[in-house]
Parts: structure tokens; C-alpha cells; sequence
């Protein structure tokens, strides 16, 4: 519940508001067209946008077309082909794993690898290179105007997807992702 007060000094009348909340503890939302729940071989939209309730990004795009922080703590670009970005040490996986650096560079290799909606977000990556548990340095083909934009796509867990046939969408676990749900 949340209070409010709400004063008149003309007519010295002192209000009292109160607004309740309600918590939601169950989602239920419809997909047609269900290929997988994996975001990144996903060809379905819905699919996609309800993955966005499990598997977060490293960035997100506001409202506004501002980049804000989501997974990442900072970005940094230190050259015209080099990006180094740390992850928040606070985020978990549903199964309560750390997120760690591993999962980044296991994400964009999984990208570079397939045909996915987000392959085109990590084109010009040639290597990532993991610099400690928290910090990973992208290292890019050629220059990419904003690139930060690009990093955008939901980030996998490596220890709960390793080893998946990520061509054909196989998947034998329950989807694990830093995300609300």
C-alpha cells in the first residue's frame, strides 16, 4: 500500500490517500507459431519479445534511442576496434549462478556461429577476449559507427547451454536467463 498526503492550506483540510498494489504472481502469455524459446535461433517475434521477460542484454535501447546499462556496468571504447565491457558482479541466473564473463564471449560466439536475427550485431567481431571473471574486450574487423548499439542481443547462460545444437534448436534444458521471470 502506499500513503499519500494531501494538504489544503486554504481551507486547512489535511487528506489522507491511500493507493493499494497488486503483486502479480502468475503470467500466463500465448505464442503462436512456438519454434523455440531460444532467443537467439528464434524466428518468431512473439517468441522474441517475451524472451525479453527471461534473457536480458548487455544494453538496452530506451524509449528515447538512448543506450542504459542492463547487464553491462560499462562500456568503454579504447580504440576504433576495441570495446571493453564490464558486466554488473550482482546479477545471477535463475538457477543462482553468477553471471560471468564466459557467458558473454560463449553468446557471441553462438552468434558469430549461426543464423540468428542478432548474427548482424556481431558481425564485425573478430575475437573476444575475457580479461577477468567480470570484464571482456571485444575486438572488431573494422570500425562500426556506435557499436554499442549493437549490443543489444540476449545474453545465454554458457554453463546451461553449452554444448546445444544451436543450428537446429535442440535444447534439452529449461531456459535460464538474469531476467524477471
Amino acid at each position: 500500500m502506499i500513503y499519500f498526503k494531501k494538504e489544503d492550506k486554504q481551507n486547512n483540510i489535511e487528506e489522507n490517500i491511500i493507493e493499494e498494489t497488486t503483486e502479480i504472481k502468475d503470467l500466463r502469455l500465448g505464442i503462436s507459431n512456438y519454434d523455440t524459446i531460444n532467443p537467439l535461433i528464434s524466428n518468431n517475434k512473439e517468441v522474441l519479445n517475451i524472451g525479453k521477460l527471461i534473457f536480458e542484454p548487455l544494453m538496452n535501447v530506451t524509449e528515447d534511442y538512448k543506450l542504459e546499462m542492463c547487464l553491462a556496468t560499462e562500456c568503454s571504447k579504447t580504440s576504433d576496434t576495441t570495446y571493453v565491457v564490464k558486466i554488473d558482479n550482482n546479477k545471477k541466473w535463475h538457477d543462482g549462478s553468477p553471471l560471468i564473463a564466459k557467458d558473454i564471449q560463449f553468446t557471441i560466439d553462438r552468434l558469430k556461429e549461426g543464423k540468428s536475427i542478432y548474427s548482424y550485431n556481431v558481425e564485425k567481431v573478430i575475437s573476444v577476449e575475457i580479461l577477468d571473471a567480470s570484464t571482456v574486450k571485444i575486438n572488431l574487423s573494422e570500425e562500426v559507427p556506435f557499436f554499442e548499439y549493437n549490443l543489444i542481443f540476449p545474453i545465454l547462460s554458457k554453463k546451461n547451454y553449452e554444448g546445444q545444437d544451436f543450428i537446429y534448436g535442440s535444447s534439452n534444458n529449461a531456459p535460464i536467463g538474469t531476467g524477471k521471470y
